[in-house]
């Protein structure tokens, strides 16, 4: 039977496993037949930093109170401390000052404790986690047409039939992810879906597929965003690239304060571009009715009509527009974000969500198609957008029209937010798991995962960049990515609903299989449509991504699995030999000499020279001293002095192989950076060289340049060594 731990009135008490409580039973056996150390009474150390300490001369004695949390720490229980604010407090001028900049910028750094406050309500959570899709309005009616007016006229009628089927599958989209957040109330993302009912690999191809797809988003949303400034301003066509990366910047900057005070500075955005969109599709629509307007039949540049209507086309128009679906999947794997009851707050805003970007899909469609409007060549230097056509048919470049504009702009710019909320997320996930480094799971100052939001920013701007922030260039790379995950994760709950026959099973399999095959179909249309215009890229970088992933996995298996100790765990057990490489008979050698000894008898003092007079110096020294500890000179005719101490260190080991060897080096501190030029560093490359050696542990004895007049005055006097190296 397993043991629990002791109580320490600590929040829970923890179960053992057998086989680890059998482990430190044998270890703790082997510990208690080795004598305790001496103690000095005198010298009591007092762990938990609560003692008296006696202050003042003779007479005049006090007794000083030592509390630890005037130290830094917070007295909790016998045995356990926590840190406040003031032991993490930066020491220095300079790094006060960059934390004071680090707390300007990103705020103060928060408790772990405060995590549950930094939860999301229904209202933020559908401005941080649903902006990407809600922004996917703003141009999925204008990708439709841009592959319809290949055809001309004639296969323009055809965008309210895509619309139709593009409005039925994000409500399919939407039930599936409703019974995935039910299923997995702790996080129902694609990556965690897949993995739990169809293995590892399948959920890594879709973790994988969803990263680029989150990569994707944050550069097409600013680069669509950049396109809306541009319609508005021509002249800054030049400067499309520097706006997106200074858009890339500050959402950067934001997620880095924390996801809740994200949502606070993105929520209002988020409404206004709703409401922008509303009340345009209502004005425009108010004006055709009232109006009489009829239907206008598009003007279509002849030299743009370069194919014939045909299947293929209308395809390719359909997963074009299909990009409207794309962000609906982060809620799923954001449940962990949201208030309690998660699951339940989760699947109410995924329904809100649904409700509204339907609504504004369909009246937007409804009514470029009823005006005839058609897209604008991206490279033509009077490029518009559909939306800012229909806002200026709406609006007449009134007020209201650059409030449309402005609004866009910043949804589509914040749409970005929603990967950095889910792609830190998902990393997290695969590094708990071993298939990503361990430092996507660090929470940062802010709790937020920063070091994949860093790396989300990274890739992102690098993306932009070489596309050169072109929103038609980067799309076909988009939407692959994120049917595979959906594809993957509606597979992965008909698998779970086989399994498991839970209540409700057979409408959420028929929900699930629905979702299934229609996602993989708009996958398989996704991919054979838009291959040459760069969807390949995707088919080729999954798998890299896949790959590396498993290579992760591997190596934190070797390390579990082939993880030995090179030194005895048993006090008994270690036979310690030290090793103290010295220039000269000084305090600094003293001072290592000592240490050594201290820790074992077994002390061998090392010295490396090519100057015969010096070494009959150190010979003649040491006889003074009075030989405590065996001196070895090691004469090096050929001046160089690591690799002779890396043979000779070699050779002892060599003559008793269980023997632990420890190097005690000596080494300068410099008190300015451009003092460590002044020095050979011959103590930093011994380091460097012994740390790939097994069962050898080095010491450093540091040593501090002090300022101190009179002890160099001595020195002076006294003619003392100067030597100040510790070889």
């Amino acid at each position: 039977m397993s043991e629990p731990t002791p109580d320490v009135s600590g929040p829970a008490t923890v179960e053992l496993a057998d086989d680890e409580v059998a482990a430190l039973r044998e270890a703790g056996q082997a510990w208690s037949r080795v004598p305790r150390a001496r103690s000095h009474v005198d010298a009591a150390i007092d762990p938990d930093l609560d003692l008296l300490e006696k202050r003042g001369r003779p007479g005049q004695q006090y007794v000083r109170v030592m509390r630890s949390k005037s130290q830094g720490f917070e007295h909790k229980a016998p045995g356990w401390l926590e840190v406040t604010k003031r032991a993490t407090a930066p020491t220095g001028d300079f790094a006060r000052f960059r934390g004071r900049l680090r707390n300007a910028l990103l705020g103060t750094p928060l408790a772990t404790q405060q995590q549950a406050h930094e939860r999301l309500t229904k209202i933020k959570a559908l401005a941080v986690l649903s902006s990407d899709a809600l922004s996917s309005v703003a141009y999925a009616t204008e990708q439709i047409l841009f592959y319809l007016v290949l055809a001309g006229a004639t296969a323009y009628g055809f965008i309210l039939p895509i619309t139709g089927a593009i409005a039925l599958l994000l409500a399919i989209v939407v039930l599936s992810y409703r019974q995935t957040i039910k299923a997995y109330p702790k996080g129902g993302g694609s990556y965690i879906v897949a993995s739990d009912n169809l293995g590892h690999l399948a959920g890594l191809t879709a973790g994988c597929a969803l990263m680029t797809s989150y990569t994707l988003t944050v550069a097409v949303s600013v680069a669509a965003g950049t396109d809306n400034i541009i319609s508005a301003a021509p002249a800054a066509i030049p400067y499309r690239v520097p706006l997106c990366l200074v858009f890339i910047a500050l959402l950067l900057f934001g997620n880095l304060r924390g996801i809740r005070e994200s949502g606070s500075i993105f929520a209002a955005p988020t409404y206004l571009f709703i409401a922008s969109m509303f009340l345009m599709v209502i004005v425009a629509g108010f004006q055709i009715i009232t109006n009489h307007v009829p239907r206008t039949v598009p003007v279509i540049d002849p030299h743009r009509v370069t194919q014939t209507l045909g299947i293929f086309l209308l395809l390719r128009a359909f997963a074009s527009g299909a990009t409207a679906l794309t962000g609906v999947e982060a809620i799923s794997d954001g449940v962990p974000a949201f208030k309690p009851k998660e699951w339940v707050n989760a699947r109410i805003t995924i329904t809100t969500l649904g409700i509204i970007l339907g609504a504004m899909f369909v009246g937007i469609s409804l009514v470029t198609y009823w005006l005839g409007l058609v897209p604008d060549d991206p490279a033509s230097p009077h490029y518009q957008t559909v939306i800012s056509k229909v806002a200026t048919y709406a609006f007449h470049n009134g007020p209201l029209y650059f409030f449309v504009i402005v609004s866009t702009t910043a949804i589509l710019v914040l749409a970005g937010n929603t990967a950095f909320s889910d792609f830190p997320r998902l990393l997290f996930f695969m590094a708990r798991d071993d298939f990503a480094p361990h430092q996507f799971k660090r929470l940062g100052d802010r709790l937020s995962y920063s070091n994949g939001i860093i790396v989300l920013a990274v890739l992102s701007a690098l993306l932009v960049w070489g596309f050169n922030g072109n929103v038609n260039s980067l799309l076909p790379l988009y939407a692959v990515g994120v049917f595979t995950a959906f594809t993957m994760s509606q597979a992965g709950m008909v698998s779970r609903w086989l399994r498991l026959r839970e209540k409700g099973w057979r409408l959420g399999l028929v929900i699930n299989a629905t979702g299934t095959v229609i996602t993989a179909l708009v996958l398989l249309i996704n991919g054979v449509t838009r291959f040459k215009d760069g969807a390949g890229v995707i088919v080729i970088i999954v798998p890299i991504l896949v790959a590396a992933c498993f290579a992760v996995h591997r190596h934190y298996l070797e390390v579990s699995n082939t993880l030995t100790t090179e030194i005895a765990t048993s006090p008994d057990e270690l036979k310690l030999v030290a090793l103290v490489p010295i220039a000269d008979l000084n305090s600094l050698a003293l001072q290592s000499l000592a240490f050594a000894r201290s820790m074992t008898d077994n002390v061998i003092a090392v010295h490396i020279c090519d100057d015969e007079e010096h070494i009959a110096r150190m010979r003649a020294r040491w006889e003074v001293w009075g030989n405590h500890v065996p001196l070895e000179i090691v004469e090096s005719p050929y001046r160089t002095f690591v690799r002779p101490l890396l043979r000779y260190i070699d050779a002892i080991d060599s003559q008793r192989n269980d023997d632990t060897l420890i190097i005690v080096l000596p080494e300068l501190v410099a008190t300015r950076w451009w003092h460590q030029l002044l020095h050979n560093q011959t103590a930093l490359r011994l380091k460097a060289q012994l740390l790939f050696r097994p069962g050898t542990v080095v010491v450093n004895i540091p040593y501090h340049l002090q300022h101190a007049p009179h002890v160099r005055r001595i020195r002076r006097r006294a003619g003392g060594d100067n030597d100040i190296e510790a070889i």
